[in-house]
């Protein structure tokens, strides 16, 4: 059964459990292709809303970067 779901193939990461309201922290990597065929690295933030009956998780931000980490190994 599912209860929320987010059409994204990247990583992700929950808030902490004892946080109110609880957000999930997706992020992917530029360079790399996506469905979209985007190469832009991206966050975004979910809020999870058990009340909300929908599968769709609410977005609260977004950033996006064309800029890949160049640093030293």
């Amino acid at each position: 059964m599912k209860l929320k779901e987010i059409d994204r193939t990247a990583m992700q990461a929950w808030s902490p459990a004892q946080n109110h309201p609880i957000y999930l922290a997706t992020g992917t990597s530029a360079q790399q292709l996506d469905a979209t065929f985007s190469t832009n690295a991206s966050l975004e933030i979910f809020e999870l809303d058990l009340s909300d009956p929908s599968l769709d998780m609410k977005s609260c931000a977004t950033f996006s970067s064309s800029h890949r980490y160049e640093g030293q190994p």
